[in-house]
């Protein structure tokens, strides 16, 4: 019974996921844009994006958007060093996670997205490789 229930809360829960992410997403892209307007010394800003994204990343998994999750796993990792400023490059690379999750959440991707999925997730990684992290 216990399992039925949560299972149910979920159910419930997952119709208004995708309001309420999209709000969040909203909070960290308008911290995103307070930091392209002051590169150099961003760090509070760059704190608040993590902040909201590593919630992102929790929750999309459990209503079965796990490339939500990747993505938004990606962009905490990129960020983790909450002591850090980021330049306009790097910004850029913030920016291109954003437009993945917009693009997510636009076509509905379940899932890991099939190819489309790894495709996506393909081009945030070569990003994140060729343009180091904040540190």
């Amino acid at each position: 019974d216990a399992v039925r229930n949560a299972e149910a809360a979920v159910a419930a829960l997952a119709d208004s996921f995708l309001e309420w992410i999209t709000e969040d997403i909203g909070r960290a892209k308008q911290a995103l844009e307070s930091a392209q307007t002051s590169p150099g010394d961003n760090r509070q800003q760059l704190r608040d994006v993590f902040d909201v994204m590593h919630n992102v990343k929790g929750q999309g998994g459990s209503f079965g958007y796990d490339l939500l999750t990747r993505i938004g796993g990606s962009l905490c990792n990129y960020l983790r060093d909450e002591a850090a400023s980021a330049d306009d490059k790097q910004l850029r690379v913030i920016a291109a996670h954003f437009a993945a999750i917009d693009f997510v959440l636009e076509k509905n991707l379940m899932g890991d997205g099939g190819e489309i999925g790894g495709q996506l997730t393909a081009k945030v990684a070569q990003l994140v490789e060729n343009i180091p992290a904040p540190a």
